[in-house]
């Protein structure tokens, strides 16, 4: 006797995740899972009937790389993923995480919330200890969609270490190796890298290799924001190489691009190094956002020189000419340093304010419209913005080229992330946080050409399952967990723009999360069908 179904699709154009072409049938969920898959399942057989004729059924969608660590603890439906038909997420990326935190934390979580667009943040978030406190807490707070967490090497470095510009000595890498074995034991995924911010950025190879091999002990994977994106980038990627290879572990490149007009073009070298490392055993694969435009926090931008001791530190040193002028000296004149000069790579007039909180009149600006309005120098209304406002300050740079886009989207190698950082508030948040789903299979499926739409899911779907070892998702098979996206592929887009970045995306009829409906017809539902995923030998 067959199991009674909660829901039966049908109808549907079945688009299964694997790659292959779209084939017409039903599908039924019972109990969470998609139950079964044919060409007829009887309406009669299920509670609820949903007619998909004319829409494409595809696995829910996977943010690779998403900043919503916070986010998830104030919105836990997880609103500007879902509506996108994104149904997990992978969280803790660029090194930074909300645990494990210092001995003696201080302000150490709001500072790292602050980094993740989170603001002011719950009081039970202040009680975090360990890597496992925090999943506790995501679990306690009833999610909406399912979450992949990875452990960030610059938030196990400053538990350790603090914000100091040096290596760790024996005993200290001792207890951050064993910081990571924590984490993994608890359930991470891997070991994320973030090496443009202050701390990682101080960080030696080796200390990333000796995490690493704790992460590969567990069968994780090594996910890393480089050194560089530009100048320097053949030289991070090999880093990042080196690591995987060394410590035996995937290396996965997060939101993978070429900065700088200077560079335009780069993609074909990388993407070759990326083809040629997996053919010597390296597992290297990447993610990608489809804006000509990065998004991160305005300190980024200072050299890793002047920032030893952290955001409190050299906000202080900002408020002297002194210092001023030292740190000018090295974004003109340094030529040598290992770090990536975002300022010469994009240029003051388009680095533009996404957030601030203590100066809303500047969001949606340049740093050189600014600074003409106001007859001032570019640097001095740098300085005094982050002198003022530390790590409270989003910004977003122009300073991608079209055809390196389309070529990295192409690879077989490359999904889907986000890379948003979420808003509260009065905010200018990059597009990407709201739309990059819908944007891919709006704008270069269906009116670009870029890839197909069986490849598009793929690289949404059952790849990022594949590449982060999360099991039962990201195929349409029966006994997979019934995480389920129905569109309309003429007429999926995504609706947010950099001058208005909050609109909702159109095109998506219902959004399914273990089974229960999500969103439909735009509208979030508000069920806690979300899990904490955890990842264990």
């Amino acid at each position: 006797m067959q199991t009674a179904l909660d829901i039966v699709i049908k109808n549907a154009r079945i688009i299964d995740g694997t790659g292959n072409p779209y084939y017409s049938g039903d599908i039924g969920i019972a109990n969470s899972l998609i139950e079964r898959i044919g060409s007829d399942i009887p309406a009669s057989d299920a509670r609820k009937v949903i007619n998909a004729e004319g829409q494409v059924a595809c696995p829910g969608f996977f943010d690779t790389h998403s900043h919503d660590d916070a986010y998830l603890l104030k919105v836990p439906t997880g609103n500007h993923k879902i509506l996108q038909g994104v149904t997990t997420d992978v969280v803790g990326n660029c090194g930074f995480t909300l645990g494990p935190t210092p001995p003696d934390p201080g302000d150490y979580l709001s500072k790292i919330a602050q980094l993740m667009g989170g603001g002011d943040m719950p009081e039970p978030v202040f009680q975090i200890s360990t890597f496992n406190d925090y999943l506790e807490l995501l679990e306690s707070v009833g999610l909406g969609i399912n979450v992949v967490p990875l452990v960030g090497h610059a938030t196990i470095r400053i538990a350790v270490i603090g914000w100091e510009n040096r290596a760790p000595n024996p005993d200290e890498l001792n207890r951050m190796t064993s910081l990571i074995e924590e984490a993994m034991q608890a359930g991470a995924f891997g070991l994320s890298s973030g090496l443009i911010y202050v701390p990682a950025n101080f960080a030696e190879t080796r200390e990333v290799t000796a995490l690493a091999k704790v992460a590969a002990k567990y069968h994780g994977i090594y996910t890393t924001h480089m050194r560089s994106e530009g100048d320097r980038q053949m030289e991070a990627i090999a880093e990042a190489f080196r690591i995987g290879r060394d410590a035996s572990l995937p290396v996965h490149i997060s939101h993978h691009k070429v900065v700088g007009r200077n560079n335009w073009g780069q993609s074909v070298e990388t993407l070759r190094r990326f083809a040629q490392a997996r053919a010597e055993g390296i597992e290297v694969t990447c993610d990608q956002y489809p804006y000509p435009a990065g998004s991160t926090i305005l300190a980024a931008v200072l050299p890793p020189a002047v920032t030893s001791g952290g955001p409190d530190v050299y906000a202080e040193k900002l408020k002297h000419p002194d210092f001023r002028r030292e740190v000018i000296d090295i974004i003109e004149n340094d030529d040598k340093g290992q770090w990536e000069n975002l300022i010469r790579g994009a240029g003051f007039e388009n680095i533009v304010i996404s957030f601030a909180r203590k100066n809303k009149q500047y969001m949606g600006k340049s740093l050189a419209q600014i600074a003409a309005e106001e007859s001032r120098q570019a640097y001095d209304v740098l300085f005094d913005l982050v002198s003022e406002e530390k790590l409270d300050v989003g910004i977003i740079l122009f300073m991608m080229d079209e055809e390196d886009i389309q070529r990295i989207m192409k690879s077989p190698y490359t999904m889907i992330g986000s890379d948003g950082i979420p808003g509260f508030g009065e905010s200018k948040i990059h597009p990407r946080q709201t739309g990059t789903f819908p944007r891919i299979l709006g704008r270069y499926v269906r009116e670009k050409g870029v890839l197909s739409l069986e490849e598009a899911i793929r690289k949404m779907t059952s790849l990022p399952a594949q590449t982060f070892k999360v099991k039962n998702k990201g195929l349409l098979k029966e006994g997979f967990d019934a995480d389920i996206v129905i569109f309309d592929p003429d007429t999926i887009i995504d609706g947010s723009t950099f001058e208005e970045p909050m609109q909702a995306p159109e095109g998506i009829s219902l959004v399914l999360i273990n089974g229960q409906v999500a969103v439909k017809d735009g509208e979030i539902t508000g069920v806690s069908s979300g899990r904490v995923l955890r990842h264990f030998v």
